[in-house]
């Protein structure tokens, strides 16, 4: 609770206008976001490295994973940095 009170209070000092704000705000959604995709990705990994290691479609699944994941980022990429430019 303490760091939500401390992020506020630096947000509010910054004594930024409402469109600085904004853009503020949808840079820190898109990065967290992006973030999330990629932990999310890596955890599949690891978990099909750690259960499936040696069988026939190991490298199939590792590659549709990653397929999965580059979805994800372009899927993020099109919401956050098309609103950006609009």
């Amino acid at each position: 609770m303490k760091i939500k009170q401390e992020l506020i209070d630096n947000i509010v000092s910054l004594d930024l206008t409402r469109e600085e704000l904004a853009k503020q705000l949808l840079t820190t959604r898109y990065t967290g976001l992006k973030y999330r995709a990629g932990e999310k990705w890596l955890d599949e990994l690891a978990s099909h490295y750690r259960d499936n290691q040696g069988d026939e479609d190991y490298g199939k699944v590792c590659s549709d994973l990653y397929k999965d994941y580059k979805q994800e980022i372009k899927s993020i990429n099109d919401t956050y940095l098309n609103q950006e430019e609009s």
